[in-house]
């Protein structure tokens, strides 16, 4: 009897020991969240694809979320339910409100933990001025970057008798108002929206959006915009929409500012360099590529970045930060990098990947290479953008006085005094919630 028993007892432990073997060799699951939709979350899946299939270890679910916005409140959302994802992409203007949240896992610290060595001083100036700590410490790994470059349709500009892209603001309106002289319906578009026409021309200028180094030296910040160069900009701005040299983008055919120009109906843009895989795919626009105007006489500083970083949060079990490390470590890969530039138009994130970039057969592409050199011009303190809480909700107030003011219901001036004037509201909002963090702010 007694050897029965043993034998009953050790096959079903080599049973429990064969069903225990799967479990043991599964691969970590990481979630990862993502904000783009079209030719970007394609670019996207193929990255999270290549991952997968050469580690066999882990596997990483890559789920497009929506719009940026989107998916930082679903981020938020998640999170306070207790089941957020182990990744996620937040735009730039989300960085203060990530920070401040408590909520996640440094970035630097998860790759040191997990033995993955990385060096952030090979990311390019531009990009590390938007995201480093006063320390150069980096709390999320960027992504998803670019810059504002000025397109234009050669063959309408040089059917106007405009020789090249102007680099100049008076230069642009004399190229706009020879377009519509032409015969132009559309000589340039916009949408309106305050990352271009505030954070990029702003930054380009040197000149500040808010105070404590627009918001890097403490929450005491508060906006300071409504006069300067964005008042004399926003002017000019009100005139050409006036005048019909600056066309939003729903009022055009496509309804849609890259794909306005991409379709050959509008002159020129002023877009970030995401857009020019747009340009491309659509195979119409013969696209000449510049950067970014300056009013004459002024200093030229470096351009500020727009985009993405990925936050990785706190509270998921210990077995998926390890695969999480090895995913962000795969997509830092220059040539990851490189695939991802091309797919995207989005720039190149390390000095590395620049340079091999460069020295591909078919070179950079020309948004990625004027983006860069612009990104790569002398800044100042203000040229490395803002970092503000509730940046979202600020952007939709300054859209909505911008608006009123394009619909002739305030004069320019005012709009841009009324949005300082919310924004602030916003700001003490925030410092009042955040004042007693103990964490430091990047």
């Amino acid at each position: 009897m007694i050897g029965r028993a043993a034998a009953r007892w050790l096959a079903c432990a080599l049973w429990a020991l064969a069903a225990a073997a799967p479990l043991a060799g599964r691969s970590a699951e990481v979630e990862f969240w993502y904000a783009h939709g079209g030719l970007y979350a394609q670019a996207i899946d193929e990255l999270c694809d290549g991952f997968n299939a050469t580690h066999p270890q882990d596997h990483v679910h890559c789920l497009s979320q929506g719009t940026y916005e989107q998916t930082l409140r679903k981020a938020v959302a998640a999170y306070r339910a207790g089941q957020p994802p182990a990744l996620v992409e937040i735009y730039d203007i989300g960085t203060a409100d990530m920070l401040h949240s408590e909520a996640i896992y440094p970035v630097d610290a998860l790759m040191k933990d997990n033995g993955q060595a990385v060096d952030d001083a090979d990311y390019l100036d531009g990009i590390r001025r938007y995201y480093a700590a006063a320390d150069g410490r980096l709390f999320s790994q960027p992504f998803g970057t670019s810059t504002l470059v000025l397109y234009g349709n050669r063959g309408k500009l040089a059917a106007a008798g405009i020789p090249g892209l102007p680099r100049t603001w008076e230069a642009f309106e004399q190229a706009l108002r020879a377009l519509k002289a032409h015969g132009e319906s559309c000589p340039a578009v916009a949408d309106f929206t305050p990352w271009k026409m505030l954070d990029q021309v702003n930054a380009a200028a040197g000149a500040p959006i808010a105070s404590a180094g627009n918001g890097r030296d403490g929450l005491a910040a508060r906006y300071a915009f409504a006069d300067g160069i964005h008042r004399r900009y926003m002017r000019d701005v009100a005139r050409w929409h006036a005048q019909g040299l600056l066309l939003p983008a729903v009022l055009t055919h496509a309804g849609d500012q890259p794909l306005a120009f991409a379709d050959g109906e509008c002159a020129l843009s002023l877009d970030s360099t995401g857009s020019y895989a747009i340009v491309l795919k659509a195979g119409i626009v013969d696209a000449e590529v510049g950067p970014l105007p300056a009013y004459a006489g002024a200093a030229r500083y470096g351009n500020t970045i727009g985009g993405s970083s990925l936050w990785v949060f706190k509270g998921k079990p210990a077995a998926v930060y390890p695969a999480a490390a090895r995913f962000l470590a795969y997509l830092r890969e220059p040539r990851q990098q490189r695939l991802f530039s091309a797919r995207t138009g989005y720039l190149p994130l390390t000095r590395e990947a620049q340079r091999q970039l460069e020295a591909s057969p078919l070179g950079e592409p020309a948004a990625i290479r004027v983006g860069l050199a612009s990104m790569a011009l002398p800044g100042n303190a203000y040229s490395a953008g803002a970092r503000l809480g509730f940046m979202s909700l600020f952007r939709l107030i300054w859209q909505e006085e911008v608006q009123r003011a394009l619909a002739g219901r305030q004069s320019m001036d005012d709009a841009l005094a009324h949005a300082q004037a919310r924004g602030n509201l916003l700001l003490a909002r925030f410092q009042a919630t955040y004042a007693g963090a103990a964490r430091s702010q990047p």
